[in-house]
């Protein structure tokens, strides 16, 4: 049983800051899309309009059509515009964004203000605070410019040569361990760890240890009561976070700091269900997709089988040019745990003027929350 200690301030104070960055004003939890631009190359971002990319001169531009509704400090774009860092952003749908970076490297973040309402999140669910998780640790400098070739919660899963400027000296339970800080964004350095206790207590892709921007030799506090979850258990195709490099392993049970995303109680599986629809008729890929684990499975009764979740998504966004509107209305539901069961009427509505409607059934399977399978028996199509 784990003991209990009395809490400093100065940890309860940091547990609000925390919580305040998860779901504050411009809370990660209200993140919908997420974006880096870097080189001269064009591209676009997941579940935002318009085409983003960086001058001969290292500014930010975007390129969009009067269709895209993209608004930068307050002005449409109609053609290209240049995006000075700090600009202000909007979108259809009452998202809103900024962009920031410098010198040839920038990042876009979308928010939709009731993401978190949607998600049910309640709070973050803790060890007790414990004194002994908290050490005195050293920066050891690294090669300069040195790179550590790190996994990335991508689907599927990739790897990123990630700049790791120092090495986190710390000896816990007298061993000595050097653990590479990685430096993802910059300013940001990260010391990301697994230990013991992944798996079955915390998440199986580690946690997090946020450090301060030190010079080498720089003393440093290492405090496992302020372990972090990382972003991407909030929307898991928006924050495509790193996994911990080689190495970075603490072979014991670090019971101390974050163990888990906590939903409230009241936000039933049906609902969520529900809302994945709804994210399908507002045409808001990316957040359906944030909705669902990583691995989500999708089957319909069209004889193509089974797909993943990207491709199904995006399947549906590549054939939704010519049609108008649609819309799920629900007749009945049935849950247990993990589990929901409904029926439902797809009314699509065609721009030539013509609708179609179809009766279906659709099974939703959940694991933490998360749409883990979805499995689609639609009827054909009649006409109204």
């Amino acid at each position: 049983m784990d003991t209990e200690y009395a809490v400093p301030p100065g940890y309860t104070a940091w547990r609000e800051a925390r919580w305040d960055e998860i779901a504050g004003p411009n809370g990660k939890a209200k993140v919908v899309a997420n974006g880096r631009v870097s080189g001269r190359d064009p591209r676009a971002i997941a579940g935002i309009p318009g085409q983003w990319q960086v001058t001969e001169a290292g500014g930010l531009t975007v390129s969009a059509g009067a269709e895209d509704a993209v608004t930068v400090n307050g002005e449409a774009v109609h053609g290209t515009a240049d995006v000075p860092s700090g600009s202000t952003l909007e979108f259809s749908g009452g998202r809103v964004g900024f962009a920031g970076g410098a010198d040839g490297f920038y990042g876009v973040v979308v928010m939709d203000h009731e993401a978190l309402a949607r998600s049910g999140l309640a709070g973050i669910d803790t060890y007790p605070y414990d004194p002994d998780w908290v050490f005195e640790g050293e920066y050891r400098a690294a090669p300069e410019g040195r790179r550590i070739e790190v996994g990335r919660l991508t689907a599927p899963r990739s790897t990123e040569a990630i700049l790791a400027p120092v090495d986190l000296v710390v000896t816990v339970r007298g061993t000595e361990y050097v653990l590479p800080v990685l430096e993802d964004m910059p300013g940001q350095r990260l010391v990301v760890f697994t230990d013991e206790t992944n798996g079955t207590e915390t998440p199986g892709i580690g946690r997090w240890l946020v450090l301060p921007l030190l010079e080498p030799g720089s003393a440093v506090t290492v405090d496992f009561n302020q372990a972090t979850l990382s972003h991407h258990h909030l929307a898991p195709a928006v924050f495509t976070c790193p996994l911990s490099p080689p190495g970075n392993h603490l072979p014991m049970r670090v019971a101390a700091g974050e163990r888990a995303l906590v939903y409230a109680e009241e936000q039933s599986l049906k609902e969520k269900a529900i809302a994945y629809l709804r994210h399908l008729e507002n045409r808001e890929w990316a957040q359906a997709r944030a909705m669902c684990a990583e691995k989500a499975a999708v089957w319909h009764n069209d004889g193509k089988g089974e797909s993943t979740i990207e491709e199904n998504i995006s399947g549906m966004a590549a054939q939704i040019e010519p049609i108008q509107s649609m819309r799920y209305d629900v007749t009945r539901q049935f849950s247990q745990p993990d589990e929901v069961l409904q029926q439902h009427v797809i009314t699509v509505v065609m721009k030539d003027g013509g609708v179609f409607r179809v009766d279906a059934a659709v099974y939703f399977r959940f694991e933490d929350g998360l749409i883990t399978r979805i499995e689609e028996y639609a009827g054909s199509p009649g006409n109204s």
